[in-house]
């Protein structure tokens, strides 16, 4: 009887999951950016992103304008500016998830998970990408609850776990045009790995902990992962690290290390601890 009761709980703490993310999505839809042209596809804003290298003077060389050079060079010689614009962005998204967690004291699912996230957030879009990452986690949460009976290992049940969200989100796919999200047909499979990743992340961590707690690092790495893709989807950060790169890399480096010296509390631990730290 517990166990069924305990079952029903998972279920609807899951749909409050889906609700808590969906029920932010008409105003997202207004307030963020839709990823209009996706710059993960190597040929995706290739001849803008040309543009704007050829709009900046570039002459002579030395040490602060190597890269500069290399990186028109790399462009004559066909390597995609998308591509190298993203090696630049990589490295500060890491640098803000590693601040969440030194500073502000985020969670989370580790530094790679947030990080890919961003990326898979900066190829769907994020209104888009929410969609999609909530029906994800739901299926993970609904499709636990429905093979927890199976008498199988662990991992060929994992695999039955993955097979079944996988199943939910060719229907999905294929139901979206009738559904009226079109925006969602044209999602490639990149993003969709790294969002059943999450899935997967989540229900191991149900099971090392509870769903109480999953669900709160879930929430964590989903808001971080949003926060990162919004400052890597600003124009003027794309544009900045594409045609100052050697001041982006001296500077993501600095901050790396501003943030390793930092040793005092994290704001969550000032906050939680607020009433003793004022007496």
């Amino acid at each position: 009887m517990w166990g069924k009761i305990w079952d029903m709980k998972k279920i609807i703490l899951g749909l409050a999951l889906s609700l808590f993310l969906l029920s932010g999505l008409p105003a997202l839809a207004v307030a963020t950016r839709s990823a209009e042209v996706d710059l993960t596809v190597p040929y995706e804003a290739k001849d803008r992103l040309v543009s704007m290298l050829k709009s900046q003077k570039v002459s002579g060389w030395w040490v602060g304008n190597s890269l500069k050079l290399s990186i028109r060079r790399a462009v004559t010689d066909g390597v995609s500016p998308n591509t190298l614009m993203l090696l630049f962005l990589f490295p500060l998204v890491a640098g803000l998830v590693a601040f969440s967690r030194q500073v502000v004291g985020v969670s989370g699912f580790g530094m790679i998970i947030p990080a890919l996230l961003s990326m898979a957030f900066l190829s769907t879009g994020g209104l888009v990408g929410l969609v999609l990452l909530t029906f994800i986690l739901l299926a993970a949460v609904l499709g636990r609850v429905a093979i927890k009976k199976i008498k199988v290992p662990y991992l060929p049940k994992l695999a039955i776990l993955i097979w079944l969200i996988s199943m939910a989100v060719l229907g999905l796919l294929i139901m979206s045009p009738m559904i009226g999200l079109e925006r969602l047909s044209s999602v490639g499979i990149f993003p969709i790995m790294i969002f059943v990743l999450l899935a997967e992340t989540f229900i191991e961590a149900q099971i090392t902990r509870n769903f109480s707690t999953s669900f709160g690092m879930t929430l964590e790495t989903v808001v971080l992962a949003f926060v990162a893709y919004w400052v890597i989807g600003s124009p003027a950060i794309q544009t900045g690290v594409l045609l100052q790169p050697e001041i982006s890399v001296i500077g993501i480096l600095i901050l790396d290390l501003l943030i390793g010296k930092y040793k005092g509390l994290r704001l969550s631990e000032i906050w939680r601890f607020r009433k003793i730290l004022k007496k």
